[in-house]
């Protein structure tokens, strides 16, 4: 599940204006945008207008009392996040204590919301990627040693910076968009990086190579639960980066009923993998992960058996509810019997503490569990609590099973 608004205002405009913004898939600058004659004589006001229309939607989606829910009277704004709203001083007051620790990171989401309108600021092509891979400590280390997006970065800060004035609101300055664009970008490689990490949850896994073998032998990985995401960073070629970081070639195997929506996945059988690189190969499985285990795991059919993962890893499976749990229960419960690692993602700190309660009474054990140092920094208000935010891989959770 993800917190996400089905018209979300700053994914509609960039997508309606991407031809004009971004013409050749990266933004350019207002002066040459307005060159366009397909915009008509009236280019700079009609984008000003369309600028302006935008950041009054993104209002609108906070027009209810963030402490009593009314809809009326809400002229309170918390002035330094501008990411909430009350009908009242009396309960802007009652909500300081779960307020604060949120603050400015929706005072962050608000600019990031006006970068997102932004079509394209920062090229992501494979050749970002620089150096030899390898574990990757934080996003710091991301950035700084393993790509070239430095650089822009800081051009693309420029230009978005040109592109505010049409917005109507305050330009916060050159390096917060740099910021804005750092956060921004890390939701994109946040869960190809998760899975590269994940072998460094598990103590059992971790080794120094000491033969070729150990470096040229495939590591398997089971993502349950696949849907759009992980699908999308195998067909962009993003899976790559996982490879990467592990420092060893890579079989993915994607499992989840949903995957029937995706049908680009149908041909990825385990008899015929998606070849997405020489060092990465994808299968995927549209189906319960007991099916698929009892068709290519545990079969004797040498033509449609597949080894056991190394680790089974669920990006975001919700089984901080009930009714997640209980579909979930049977997968952990086999995984578990099989003696094959589990780890989990979560959204936030509340789903990743009762995460933790529900796990509870399975008796796993859990040998690694915290924050996620890779874990998307684009975080974003929820929709149901506004002192509650969300971000990709937040939290982890890892079950040692063997």
């Amino acid at each position: 599940m993800a917190f996400e608004v089905k018209e979300y205002p700053p994914r509609c405009f960039s997508e309606k204006y991407q031809k004009y913004l971004a013409p050749h898939g990266v933004l350019i600058s207002p002066q040459k945008a307005l060159k366009n004659k397909k915009l008509g004589n009236q280019a700079e006001d009609t984008l000003r207008k369309a600028f302006k229309i935008t950041m009054k939607k993104l209002k609108k989606m906070k027009t209810s009392c963030a402490n009593c829910n009314m809809n009326e009277g809400v002229s309170v704004e918390c002035m330094w996040c501008q990411g909430v709203r009350y009908c009242s001083e009396e309960c802007q007051k009652q909500r300081v204590t779960t307020h604060t620790p949120v603050c400015h990171l929706l005072r962050n989401e608000t600019i990031d919301q006006v970068v997102e309108c932004m079509p394209c600021p920062v090229p992501l092509g494979r050749e970002v990627l620089r150096g030899k891979g390898g574990k990757v400590k934080d996003w710091d280390d991301w950035y700084s040693r393993h790509t070239n997006l430095g650089d822009s970065i800081v051009n693309a800060a420029i230009l978005v910076s040109q592109w505010w004035s049409y917005t109507g609101l305050q330009n916060p300055g050159e390096e917060a968009l740099q910021h804005s664009l750092k956060r921004i970008v890390s939701n994109v490689f946040s869960t190809v990086l998760t899975i590269g990490n994940s072998v460094n949850w598990f103590p059992s896994l971790q080794h120094n190579p000491t033969s070729a073998d150990d470096t040229t032998d495939p590591f398997h990985i089971h993502l349950l639960g696949a849907d759009k995401p992980e699908v999308g960073a195998v067909t962009s070629g993003l899976i790559t980066v996982s490879s990467r970081v592990l420092g060893r070639p890579l079989v993915v195997t994607l499992v989840a009923p949903d995957l029937a929506h995706h049908p680009v996945t149908l041909p990825w059988t385990p008899t015929n993998p998606h070849q997405v690189a020489p060092s990465v190969s994808v299968v995927a499985y549209a189906g319960l992960y007991h099916d698929f285990w009892r068709e290519h795991v545990a079969t004797t059919d040498p033509t449609a058996k597949v080894r056991k993962p190394d680790i089974a890893l669920a990006i975001h499976p919700g089984v901080h509810t009930d009714e997640m749990l209980m579909l979930w229960k049977p997968t952990l419960l086999l995984l578990t019997q099989e003696g094959i690692p589990i780890a989990m993602t979560t959204y936030n700190d509340a789903e990743y503490q009762q995460t933790l309660q529900k796990l509870s009474p399975l008796g796993l054990d859990i040998v690694h569990k915290g924050v996620n140092p890779l874990g998307s920094l684009h975080a974003k208000q929820t929709p149901y609590e506004p002192d509650h935010v969300w971000a990709n891989n937040s939290y982890v959770i890892a079950i040692h099973n063997t």
